[in-house]
């Protein structure tokens, strides 16, 4: 081999490996944007901090998050719609973000940039018809920079962080400019989010609860139907509705006067402590009563599951993926 073909042999090496670098994460970013889409809850943290008896400043506020991809070529090829309500009520929106990724080739990362929106009520529940996004400009969202996340891949999960100092931001009112910090963990049935904020000095403003990043999992949707006996001795019948296994609720009422109330919730349970085995629940409810009546279980990836009380019956089948994300 001569001395010049050994020059530009060596030259090439690092070419190739860039060609090689960006080949993984094509394919990494592949697998990501499989794995991000979906309906999640961190109900089963918030179940057991109430279990372990967790101090109130300590536990976490249930959150529910709908992250559905839109069709938004203004910001780019692969953008996606998040909605997020809290304390298990639909009316209480605790955030609205689109947000675009890419693959980012310099860094050797997923670059995620983050958009608000200006006047995120007219935009409420878009996942559930994402056309009406086409009227978007603009000047309905914005973002900062220096909010953009990076993403990577370690081993069998994704992590991602905001970049340097984090998103600026104002604490309390007068209060100087803080840095807040947002730090991610996706795998193929979870999504963990952690927040911190800091002022310029470095004290912490606010944070997660004793440093326990939101723990939600992904949710899988069921399509139900119900009976309930009603006083005359006939039955109320409903097909048709839709509920998640991570802890989604259904209520009935009874057609007669004076209707009668009945509810059903689905849970795919994980003990986090304990030699309990995990187990897909369908619980039935009354008002009024914190506890279930009565509860049936099967294997955590059963497909249906069901539950007869003689005065109410449930069954719930695995709704195809197809269908895609409603609640």
């Amino acid at each position: 081999m001569t001395h010049r073909l050994m020059i530009l042999l060596i030259a090439l090496m690092p070419l190739e490996a860039m060609a090689d670098d960006s080949a993984i994460l094509d394919k990494d970013f592949a697998l990501m944007m499989t794995w991000l889409p979906g309906i999640y809850d961190n109900q089963e943290q918030v179940y057991f901090e109430d279990e372990q008896d967790v101090a109130d400043t300590l536990r976490h506020e249930r959150v529910h998050t709908v992250l559905k991809p839109v069709n938004l070529p203004l910001l780019g090829a692969h953008v996606f719609y998040l909605q997020q309500y809290v304390d298990d009520d639909s009316a209480q929106i605790d955030r609205q973000r689109l947000y675009a990724l890419n693959p980012d080739y310099e860094r050797n990362a997923v670059k995620m940039q983050i958009y608000t929106f200006n006047g995120a009520e007219l935009w409420v529940d878009v996942h559930l018809d994402p056309t009406q996004l086409v009227q978007l400009t603009m000047d309905q969202v914005q973002t900062v920079p220096a909010c953009e996340v990076l993403w990577q891949r370690k081993a069998n999960q994704f992590l991602g962080q905001t970049q340097g100092h984090g998103c600026p931001d104002k604490s309390a009112e007068g209060a100087e400019h803080t840095g807040i910090n947002h730090s991610f963990l996706l795998t193929e049935d979870a999504l963990w989010t952690s927040y911190w904020a800091h002022h310029k000095a470095n004290s912490l403003v606010a944070g997660d609860p004793a440093d326990v990043p939101f723990k939600h999992r992904k949710a899988r949707q069921f399509e139900c139907w119900m009976t309930a006996t009603q006083r005359d001795g006939d039955s109320t019948f409903r097909r048709g509705l839709t509920v998640h296994d991570q802890g989604g609720t259904i209520w009935m009422k009874t057609e007669e006067d004076a209707p009668q109330q009945v509810g059903i919730k689905l849970r795919n349970v994980r003990w986090p402590y304990g030699r309990n085995r995990p187990s897909l629940v369908l619980y039935a409810h009354k008002p009024d009563q914190d506890k279930a009546v009565s509860y049936a279980w099967a294997d955590p990836s059963a497909q249906r599951i069901g539950i007869n009380l003689r005065w109410m019956q449930a069954s719930c089948t695995l709704t195809p993926p197809s269908v895609g994300l409603t609640q």
